[in-house]
């Protein structure tokens, strides 16, 4: 698949529509910089599915529309066709029917970008990934845009990977890959929802099997009710066919007893109704004592969590007010120290600057020392001169000649021993200097101080914290104490209440059976139902006729099976054992009456009674002693439940305490660690200024350095000139004539010359010192006048500190004489409550004491009139029974069988036929009503019932099959996809291994080719795996050492990642490369070696070149050439020329 031709609309400054032909071989791109060379590039990768607005130097993707000029509007839209050559039918199989392929990108304003592959819509991806299958697209190494070379050299080796990947032709496998795992990421998700369903369905199925069951149990429930109904109905039909036979015999004796029930009960009833009157005002005024109690010692006990609360505060304003006063301190100390400090600076300043105002006179009167110094130097050098050519020409004069070596002689005597003190003097200048040691201990001084302080505001922070943590653990102690112990005080209350209950009704004369019992937690209902008032008789004979004694006798029956003793529950004297062992303890005991054996009972948890003799009680009886019970069993609950809270509240008090002392500790090394800040801060200034000190007079020891170096090297250079000199009038002298006088004038001369040039030498040294010392002063005014800002701000903060730290005290001085008369205000409100809660209990306890003597006298008037009441309703009831039966036996008779046809369509005698039961086993009607009650009562505790839970299962079952199955399908899926990612990987390592080979193979001698020898290779490194390792490049140029690609010159750097892309293109060759200004880091000779090999690329490969260059030599290499232009400003013109053609149309001319 080959690139042909790019056509551009509206695309960034191409305004007009443009094409661009992409023929074979090297196509070049010239312009001057900003004509738009680079918009063609971008263009190539936007229209193979760019979708970064950064890559195309946008900040957004609509950037790329023309965004007009002065002279042109800007444009809706842009539009970028790339035409394909599809002749090798290597498209994916949907656009394979044409040899021509076109792509083509369209973005709108406000409406996004649209894609067509020959006119027909696709997405973004199968554009990718058309191009990814031909090696290339937007982000290909082929498209080598400016800077791209760096990138590769900069580029992480792992970066570099993509060059690999890229020549194996595996990018497409990577978006494979990725949308592989993308779908196996969502079917893992799915997989996850799926087991979720299918745990809510398990769960819905769990609930379903037991709605199943219960409404199973419903229905055999309701079926035993509706025989029960009808055991009950034929019962009472029986019932009051008997009754209508005794009922006449019954009916005049039962009239007697009436009447005198009836005269029994009006006086009762007036007795009781008089005590009960009584009883709600006796109530009321105890209920009042009892507030009033309880309110009192609420309010001593605010008043003691107030009391706590004001003395931890004034504490924590007594430290606070400490702390405030330390830091005022600190503070006061920070400001004298800085303005001392700020005095000192301002001291030295003035002195700096009037020695720099000193130096600015001097330095003119020593330039002008020097220059007149230059001059009489001058001067003396040359009659000097003339004095020695006067002494050349009478060179025959042999005595001056002898005079001018004596001279010659002394002369260099004295260089010598001036050069040597000079450089004694420079070597005690060395020695003395110490090679800046001191300075940089000064310097070490300072950095070890500032990280002192470093370390000692961290300090200061880490205790801060630390301290807060400590109050902010210290409040949640003291919170969870004061829980612990409001919890002690409850259960002490209740504890208390309990008692004052059980002694209310515990008979002082007689100490009831009752007290000796223990009974388990839910069965003091049965217990009291079982027993009854037999539990208020003591045990042995007393004085009254009620008590309980050991009585012997045969073995007891047992009980019906399913009935379990209710002495297995009670622990109790050996006196009540025999009574318990014939008390069975049931939840259903309607198929178990009629098993009873004499003195044997059945009861249920809730207090229900069936005796053996018919006697039947069914909830009510014995409610005060099962109160009784339940109130002693809870008491000794509480005393457990105490025993605990009074150990929690030890441990909370203790943590509290612990966590005070916690508190003091962080608060006192909070104040150490301000302390040590402070002391850091001092070290810190010290250090500063002895540092300043340091360089200033290190400074001035370099300067002495220098100047005596040059006195050593000039003194050096004057006693080499001198023994020339010497040399020259020594062979002189032995030719020379008597030469005295102008002997004698060329020494004059040469110590004229000499005491210029120390003069000279003098103010020059002079100069170079004062100016020295001016640079120093300069330096060293900077540095004061630093110092003294920062000095300056210091001591600004820590007069602000001041203010706001006396305004923190002032407030802290105002709460705390609000505060101070609290304490003894609520110390006095204390007493004054303590007083009234003592007249209030006592008042409390006679109360109750009044209450308890009625309620005690009532209950024994409720007994007695519930007695007579009893009588008067049996004998009525009798009497009103046997009337009604003796007029209305058969009516009765009539309405029960109407009844029983109505509701079971049979006669009251055709009932124990239908629903199967024996009429001769049929118990009384009372036995049947109470045990139908019970079957209603178990069936109503059932609750509501779904009877459609069967079909629903089936249902939900169903569809839990149906998941299963998906779930199977799922992770079938699921494994499929695993397979395939790695096949994928496998693969891919595989091309990528081959793709490693042959690059680095290419690399090699594309290397050598275009450093005319050297060698190279390639490396994976970082990782065992090809898909991870990380791809780095090694080189050796001629004449080098083997190295990395980073360690090369610039040059070498690009020419070495030039063979690399090329290399690439050697592997799997892109449809196109686009290479822009690659050549702009190469001189000559490199570009012609870049060139040659493009030619070879171009002649080996199919590939298309299309190259951006600003270098003559290879504009001259190409085979044709666009020019971009830029005639109007901001819109980008193509024009094209054909070199080959015009080098044909040259040859024939």
């Amino acid at each position: 698949m080959h690139f042909r031709r790019l056509r551009l609309a509206g695309f960034k400054s191409f305004v007009e529509p443009t094409e661009l032909r992409i023929e074979p071989g090297l196509t070049g791109v010239v312009g001057p910089n900003g004509c738009g060379k680079s918009n063609l590039l971008e263009a190539i990768r936007w229209v193979m599915g760019e979708g970064s607005a950064k890559s195309l130097r946008g900040g957004g993707m609509e950037d790329v529309i023309f965004a007009g000029t002065a002279m042109r509007p800007s444009r809706e839209f842009a539009d970028v066709t790339l035409v394909l050559d599809n002749e090798d039918r290597g498209a994916p199989a949907g656009f394979n029917d044409s040899d021509t392929i076109e792509v083509q990108r369209r973005i709108e304003r406000g409406l996004g970008s649209a894609y067509r592959l020959n006119g027909r819509d696709v997405r973004q991806r199968d554009v990718q990934l058309l191009f990814a299958d031909a090696a290339t697209g937007a982000h290909s190494p082929a498209l080598v845009s400016q800077g791209r070379i760096g990138a590769i050299i900069a580029a992480k080796p792992v970066e570099r990977r993509q060059l690999l990947e890229e020549a194996a032709g595996i990018s497409g496998l990577h978006v494979r890959r990725r949308e592989a795992e993308i779908r196996l990421r969502a079917a893992d998700a799915n997989l996850q929802r799926l087991d979720d369903v299918l745990r809510g369905l398990e769960a819905q199925a769990a609930t379903l099997r037991r709605q199943a069951r219960q409404a199973e149990r419903y229905r055999q429930l309701s079926d035993r009710i509706q025989v029960v109904e009808a055991q009950l109905l034929f019962a009472r039909w029986r019932a009051a066919a008997d009754a209508a036979v005794a009922a006449r015999q019954a009916a005049a004796t039962l009239e007697a007893q009436v009447t005198e029930a009836t005269r029994t009960t009006a006086r009762l009833t007036t007795v009781q109704a008089e005590a009960a009157a009584a009883l709600p005002q006796l109530r009321e005024a105890e209920a009042a004592a009892a507030a009033a109690w309880q309110a009192q010692v609420q309010a001593g006990n605010a008043a003691n969590a107030e009391l706590l609360q004001v003395e931890r505060r004034q504490r924590e304003l007594t430290a606070a007010t400490d702390q405030i006063r330390r830091d005022l301190e600190r503070e006061q100390t920070l400001a004298a120290d800085a303005g001392a400090a700020s005095q000192r600076l301002d001291d030295e300043s003035a002195r700096l600057q009037q020695r720099l105002a000193d130096a600015q006179v001097l330095l003119p009167e020593l330039s002008a020392a020097v220059a007149a110094a230059e001059a009489d130097a001058t001067l003396r050098e040359t009659e000097l001169a003339a004095a020695i050519e006067a002494h050349a020409r009478a060179a025959a004069q042999s005595r001056a000649a002898l005079t001018a070596v004596e001279s010659v002689r002394n002369r260099l005597l004295r260089t010598e021993s001036e050069a040597a003190r000079v450089a004694r003097e420079l070597d005690a200048a060395l020695e003395n200097s110490g090679g800046g040691a001191d300075v940089k201990a000064a310097t070490d001084a300072v950095e070890a101080a500032v990280a002192q302080l470093e370390a000692a505001n961290a300090a200061v922070a880490a205790s801060g914290v630390q301290r807060r943590e400590a109050e902010g653990g210290r409040e949640a102690l003291q919170s969870a104490w004061l829980t612990a112990r409001g919890a002690l005080a409850g259960l002490t209350s209740e504890r208390a209440a309990l008692e004052r209950q059980l002694a209310s009704l515990k008979d002082s004369a007689r100490a009831p059976i009752a007290d000796s019992i223990t009974v388990g937690a839910g069965y003091e209902a049965a217990l009291a139902a079982a027993l009854g008032d037999d539990l208020s008789a003591p045990d042995g004979k007393q004085d009254a006729g009620r008590f309980w004694e050991l009585a012997a006798g045969a073995a007891d029956p047992a009980l019906p099976a399913g009935a379990e003793p209710l002495a297995n529950h009670v622990k109790a004297p050996a006196v009540l054992q025999r009574r318990l062992a014939q008390v069975g303890v049931v939840d259903d005991a309607a198929s178990l009456i009629g098993q009873l054996k004499p003195g044997q009972r059945l009861v249920t948890k809730a207090g229900w009674l069936w005796r053996w003799d018919g006697f039947r009680a069914f909830g009510g009886q014995g409610q005060a002693a099962a109160e009784r019970f339940v109130a002693r069993n809870r008491l000794a609950e509480l005393l457990l439940e105490i025993e605990r809270g009074t150990a929690d509240e030890a441990t909370a008090a203790a943590a509290r305490e612990a966590g005070a002392r916690a508190l003091a500790d962080s608060v006192a090394a909070e104040e150490a660690a301000r302390s040590t800040r402070d002391q850091a801060d001092r070290t810190l200034a010290t250090a500063r200024t002895t540092l300043a000190r340091t360089e200033s007079e290190h400074q001035r020891r370099e300067a002495n350095v220098g100047a005596l170096r040059s006195a050593v090297a000039r003194l050096s250079a004057e006693a080499e000139s001198d023994r020339a000199e010497l040399t020259a009038a020594s062979a002189a002298a032995e030719l020379a004539v008597d030469l005295a006088g102008l002997a004698d004038t060329a020494t004059k001369a040469r110590a004229a010359a000499e005491t210029a040039r120390a003069s000279l030498a003098a103010s020059r040294a002079r100069q170079a010192v004062v100016t020295r010392d001016v640079e120093g002063d300069r330096t060293r005014l900077t540095a004061v006048d630093a110092e003294r800002k920062g000095w300056t701000e210091r001591l600004a903060a820590s007069a602000a500190q001041r203010v706001s730290l006396e305004a923190r005290a002032a407030a802290i001085g105002e709460e705390a004489l609000q505060l101070a008369a609290r304490p003894d205000e609520i110390r006095a409100l204390q007493a004054d409550i303590a007083t009234t809660l003592q007249s209030l209990d006592a008042h409390r306890q006679a109360a109750s004491a009044t209450l308890r003597d009625s309620e005690a006298t009532l209950r024994k008037l409720d007994q007695e009139l519930q007695a007579a009441v009893g009588e008067q309703a049996s004998a009525r009831e009798a009497r009103a029974t046997a009337i009604a039966n003796a007029d209305h036996a058969e009516a009765r008779r009539a309405e029960i069988a109407q009844l029983s046809i109505e509701k079971f369509g049979a006669a009251p005698l055709h009932l124990p036929e239908k629903h199967g039961f024996d009429e001769a086993n049929v118990g009384q009607a009372a036995d049947l009503g109470g045990a139908l009650d019970a079957l209603v009562a178990e069936r109503e505790r059932i609750g509501p019932v779904n009877l459609r839970a069967e079909t629903e299962l089936d249902e939900l079952e169903s569809t839990r099959t149906g998941s299963a199955a998906e779930r199977e399908e799922l992770e079938t899926a699921i494994a499929r996809l695993r397979g395939s990612i790695g096949s994928i990987n496998r693969e891919g390592r595989v091309r990528l291994l081959e793709a490693f080979k042959q690059v680095d193979s290419h690399f090699r001698d594309l290397f050598a080719t275009l450093f005319a020898g050297g060698a190279a290779h390639l490396e994976l490194i970082e990782s065992d795996d090809p898909l991870e390792a990380g791809l780095e490049i090694m080189a050796q140029p001629p004449g080098k050492k083997l190295q990395s690609l980073t360690l090369l010159s610039g040059g070498e750097q690009a020419l070495t990642a030039v063979a690399l892309i090329f290399a690439l293109f050697l592997t799997n060759p892109a449809p196109i490369c686009v290479l822009d200004e690659v050549d702009a880091p190469l001189d000559d000779a490199n570009v012609e070696r870049f060139c040659d090999l493009l030619d070879r690329m171009a002649t080996t490969t199919a590939t298309r070149f299309l190259i951006v260059t600003h270098n003559a030599v290879t504009m001259s290499r190409m085979h044709r050439l666009y020019g971009v232009t830029m005639a109007e400003q901001g819109v980008s013109q193509l024009v094209s020329v054909d070199l080959a053609r015009a080098e044909l149309l040259l040859a024939a001319q």
